[in-house]
């Protein structure tokens, strides 16, 4: 079985030597480095001979933080796989990494073994949210509003065809464009067309208001 070779950034040494520690013991895994920021990262990860797999990366850190380096990363070497492990559970920074390119989102009070299936799942190119990521969207989605006109809805999601409500349901596991095409056999440009067309059906502006309304009524 092929090892995934694990980098692992975070500002905190006391985390990096736990969380290290931690997956050493898996036979599964190899750990070719630690960063202490984004910047210093991206020169291990640049220097290092073998290929990392997957990224563990916080967010707040000093001199580049975690979502800067995402981008720097995910530009570099498209096929790294970058999955946050953060102390930040609030949805605008959820939303922010997965369109940014990370697979997957996880807080650091995960157990070993949800972060273990976050990794193989992230490893084999899935999106990846743990239970308190996935809770925290889906309240940010179906949050009560007073403009949210129920017969109007019922009527605008009635034109919503089988196929644009398949991409929705992955749009609402986390997926990204590309994951979706990937997994559907479409272009990218197909999904984000059929996304286009549901915002226009639905007479919304963006994703997050598109999933409202889906939760709302249902249709995920």
């Amino acid at each position: 079985m092929n090892k995934i070779n694990i980098f692992i950034v975070d500002d905190h040494q006391i985390f990096l030597d736990g969380i290290s520690s931690l997956l050493e013991e898996e036979e599964q895994i190899q750990i070719l480095g630690t960063a202490h920021n984004g910047k210093v990262a991206i020169d291990k990860i640049a220097a290092l001979s073998s290929e990392v797999n997957v990224v563990l990366m916080d967010i707040n850190m000093p001199e580049m933080d975690g979502i800067e380096a995402t981008k720097q990363l995910k530009s570099l070497y498209p096929n790294i796989k970058i999955l946050m492990l953060t102390m930040h559970s609030e949805p605008r920074f959820i939303k922010e990494c997965i369109e940014i390119g990370a697979k997957g989102y996880v807080l650091k009070n995960i157990s070993k073994d949800d972060l273990l299936k976050a990794i193989d799942h992230v490893n084999d190119n899935k999106a990846f949210l743990d239970s308190a990521a996935q809770e925290q969207l889906i309240n940010a989605v179906t949050s009560s509003d007073d403009d949210f006109d129920s017969k109007a809805y019922d009527q605008l999601t009635a034109q919503i065809t089988t196929r644009e409500l398949e991409i929705l349901q992955h749009i609402a596991l986390g997926l990204t464009s590309q994951d979706i095409a990937n997994k559907l056999f479409i272009s990218k440009n197909t999904v984000e067309t059929h996304r286009k067309n549901m915002l226009s059906k639905l007479n919304v502006n963006n994703t997050a208001a598109l999933l409202k309304i889906a939760y709302k009524k249902g249709l995920v």
